[in-house]
């Protein structure tokens, strides 16, 4: 850089730095300054117009207090109104507030003033004065419209003092109206602004000027609401602060509305007295900043040359220094900062020829490195010209130095055995040329032309811009390690194979954790898992934790390698449960403890087992039901005898009965009442016969049971060719289990159709069917509050006599109701069912030529219908 421009530089710079000090001082006075003293204007403003507000609320306060305390006393009374005139001269002379107090009549009219002694007038104007009305006063009216000490904005006074402020109170009838002593309300404002040379105004709340410091307004009083600060102080319930001109004068005020009447206080002082001392001190400050801009000017200039001059010395001292002078003159001077810089520099030479010597022995030292390592190394250039390769790499392939360098790497003896190689190396090299290092697995031929498996990796080497410039090939010999690999890999393929073909559910697990880590087809096919699914699943969510743990626990107590649970719980994928077989083998892999759990569905055997006890028990139950026919069959016979003989006796003694009363009658009408067994006579002549009758009905009852208990345990004769009544199937079945009826439900109830035609084929197997039916909507009632009704009935358009049984029991499953036919299926096998009753009844049903119908639904109750075709019209 020329010394000249330096200098120029430099002198623009400390120009700036002088300049800088001085744009700043008018900014703070114009910026910061200004706006805080036009603040402090305001504040002091607001203080004096808060100040004489407070006065003034006390002045109008007293002069309220004063009206009320005359206008609390009764003044219409007679007593009251001879001394009116002196009440009311004593109390304006009392008060430090009002200059007249008038008693103002309904009608408007002024009955009485009262004056101060130094403003009375004659006896005249007094008359005068109380023939005046102030019935269009709005002050009058406002105070007899709201009954309440009211304030008038402006009032001109009825004295003739011009315009004035006055407060009306009501006092029965009469209106006292006090105007206040304006005079001395103006005095007042002299004395709180004092020598501060501001201005008071008083204005009220029409905007409307009532007094000043000059003394009160003039009538009409002038209208001060068209200046805009006045205007927005009065539409403002806050103090309002700016300029404004009055008279021709720029003034700056505050408008403030006083708390008490609610008018306004404007505090104003001409603009340049405000502002006085912004002017004074931006004058004084203005001045001094000028003079230190110049004197900051010529020192500058004068440092600019002498630096320029001395650094100009040090560049010349930095040329020898790089030129390799070991310790060219310098003539020492008075700026620390260029002796130092010249100190560093001559330091800085002798440190770099001290790195040179140290690179030197350092590319010396890393050459032996490379040359006695065992891994193949190599340097590339972008391109992939090989300019230098390791001892180990040369002695790999018998080559000499000088015969590979500057050689494509993918043309020398590495690489020359397999085209696919070269040209994966050579996109290795473009990639590394990019900044991003490769690595893959690769061969070399030896001298003796033998393979050795090498684990090749390409790493770029950049320059302080980030830019390539060399590539570091480097090769390690795995070829045991690629041996051992081969081997393993087949040894895991095998094992993989055998667990994968196994035909047993087989799942690998962490023993800790209980994450899944494998599982062969046939265990995902047993759970419905999808092997994706594997990595986030816990053995916990197929097997139950409690039998997982037992296993667990075996294995751990006993430090054996395997583990057997015979029964276990399990869940499939949909919540499907399963019974399993679970053979747990502990094993490690990779120095972590694992599980390999071999499993067995043993779900289908146990229900085989399950299905084999049912039916030996249901073929137990079959032989215990036959040999309960045949007891019942000789039971009937034995009950047959007994209850023939109370038949017949009970007639006997029917007939003795009925003679025996007849005599009694006639000894009764012959001696009077008498007792037979502790009852009166009349009792037992209405009592007796009834219980023979009751005798007589029972003996019946229990002939028809067993007469209707042999027909139904009789064998069937297989005759179809007769004719069935089902309405007496249904009475028939209702009297073998009466019993049962009432033991189960209080709302059994039969709807039997008249006159329906009959059905071809065997009674006594329709009989059966009916019981089947009745018995089984009995059994499944939850409650005698749950009901049966039983119903026959004629369909003509199918040509069908019907009977339904339908109860309000627990109902069925869909899948249930797909079994219900079946032989041996029940779900009462604990409760002495045999599984057989509707299969039966299906059959019979359908030897018939008709149809059993079911209609059940979990909770709703049960309706079985059965349809046989109809032995001839109902009409026939």
């Amino acid at each position: 850089m020329p010394t000249h421009r330096f200098r120029r530089i430099l002198s623009l710079q400390s120009t700036l730095l002088a300049v800088i000090p001085f744009l700043l001082v008018v900014f703070l006075n114009v910026f910061l300054l200004l706006p805080h003293i036009s603040e402090d204007v305001a504040t002091g403003q607001r203080e004096l117009a808060r100040a004489f507000g407070v006065a003034m609320d006390n002045y109008l306060s007293a002069a309220l207090t004063d009206v009320k305390a005359v206008a609390a006393l009764p003044l219409h009374r007679p007593a009251y109104q001879a001394d009116l005139q002196e009440i009311l001269d004593a109390e304006v002379e009392a008060s430090a507030s009002l200059n007249l107090l008038y008693t103002v009549l309904p009608d408007g009219h002024i009955e009485a003033v009262g004056i101060r002694k130094d403003h009375r007038h004659t006896q005249q104007d007094h008359r005068a004065l109380e023939r005046a009305s102030l019935a269009q006063e709005q002050l009058f009216r406002d105070t007899r419209r709201v009954g309440d000490a009211v304030w008038s904005n402006t009032f001109v006074s009825a004295f003739g003092k011009g315009t004035s402020i006055a407060v009306g109170v009501p006092s029965a009838d009469l209106v006292l109206i006090g105007e206040v002593d304006l005079a001395k309300l103006v005095r007042s404002m002299g004395d709180i602004v004092g020598s501060a040379g501001q201005a008071i105004i008083l204005i009220d709340r029409n905007g409307q000027l009532i007094a000043q410091q000059g003394g009160p307004a003039l009538s009409p009083p002038p209208f001060m609401g068209d200046i805009p600060l006045v205007r927005r102080g009065l539409l403002s319930d806050r103090p309002v602060s700016g300029e404004f001109r009055l008279r021709g004068q720029a003034l700056v005020g505050t408008v403030m509305k006083s708390t008490h009447i609610g008018w306004y206080v404007l505090v104003a002082q001409p603009v340049q007295s405000a502002y006085r001392s912004v002017v004074i001190t931006t004058r004084n400050v203005a001045a001094g900043a000028l003079a230190a801009l110049l004197l900051a000017l010529l020192a500058s200039l004068f440092l600019a040359r002498r630096l320029s001059r001395r650094l100009e010395e040090l560049a010349s001292f930095a040329r020898r220094v790089a030129g390799g002078e070991s310790s060219p003159p310098w003539h020492k001077g008075e700026i620390a900062e260029v002796e130092q810089l010249a100190g560093d520099l001559q330091s800085m030479a002798d440190e770099i020829r001290h790195r040179e010597q140290q690179l030197m022995e350092s590319e010396r030292l890393l050459r032996s490195v490379t040359d006695h390592a065992f891994h193949y190394q190599g340097l590339l250039t972008p391109d992939g010209t090989l300019v230098d390769a390791n001892r180990t790499a040369l002695a790999l392939v018998g080559a000499e130095k000088e015969a590979v360098l500057g050689v494509p790497y993918w043309d020398t003896p590495w690489w020359r055995h397999d085209p696919e190689l070269r040209e994966r190396l050579r996109a290795s090299i473009a990639t590394g040329c990019r900044g991003i290092p490769t690595r893959f697995e690769t061969t070399h031929l030896d001298q003796a032309g033998e393979v050795h498996h090498v684990d090749f990796s390409l790493s770029p080497i950049r320059d302080e811009a980030g830019s390539v410039i060399y590539l570091i090939a480097e090769g390690r010999d795995i070829t045991d390690f690629a041996q051992a690999k081969s081997e393993l890999k087949e040894s895991e393929e095998r094992f993989y194979q055998v667990f994968v073909q196994n035909d047993d559910p087989v799942i690998l697990m962490k023993l800790e954790t209980l994450q899944v880590i494998d599982a062969n087809p046939a265990a995902l096919s047993l759970y419905g898992l999808r092997h994706e699914e594997l990595p986030s699943l816990r053995m916990d969510a197929l097997i139950a934790a409690a039998d997982l743990q037992k296993i667990r626990e075996e294995l751990a107590q006993h430090h054996a390698s395997q583990g057997f649970l015979q029964r276990a719980v399990s869940y499939k994928a949909g919540g499907e449960k399963i019974v399993i077989s679970l053979r747990g083998t502990r094993i490690r892999l990779k120095d972590e403890e694992l599980l390999l759990c071999s499993i067995r569905d043993i779900s289908d055997k146990l229900r085989l087992e399950q299905e084999i006890r049912a039916t030996q028990a249901k073929l137990i139950q079959t032989n215990k039901m036959t040999s309960l026919g045949m007891l019942v069959s000789s039971v009937a016979h034995e009950i047959n005898n007994p209850n023939h003989c109370i038949s017949i006796n009970n007639t006997v003694l029917t007939q003795i009965t009925r003679d025996s009363l007849a005599r009694l009658r006639a000894l009764r009408e012959a001696e009077g009442e008498f007792d037979l067994g502790g009852f009166h006579y009349d009792e037992v002549l209405d009592m007796v016969p009834k219980l023979h009758d009751g005798i007589r009905e029972g003996s019946l009852q229990i002939d028809k049971i067993v007469r209707d208990m042999k027909n139904f345990s009789k064998p069937a004769e297989l005759d179809m060719q007769g004719s069935v009544d089902l309405n007496r199937s249904l009475e028939n079945a209702g009297a073998i289990l009466w019993h049962h009826i009432q033991r189960h439900t209080d709302r059994y109830r039969m709807e039997l159709e008249r006159d329906l035609p009959e059905v071809q084929g065997s009674q006594q197997q329709i009989d059966q069917v009916v019981i089947n039916l009745v018995m089984n909507a009995l059994q499944s009632l939850p409650d005698k509050n749950s009901g049966v009704v039983v119903a026959t009935w004629y369909d003509a358009e199918r040509k069908t006599v019907n009977l339904s049984v339908e109860d309000e029991g627990d109902g069925m499953s869909e899948e249930v109701l797909s079994r219900l036919t079946e032989p041996f299926f029940t779900m009462r096998i604990n409760k002495g069912g045999t599984g057989l009753g509707l299969y039966i009844s299906s059959s019979i049903v359908k030897e018939h030529g008709g149809s059993l119908d079911f209609e059940s639904e979990p909770g709703k109750g049960t309706k079985v219908t059965v349809r046989l075709p109809a032995l001839a019209a109902s009409g026939d």
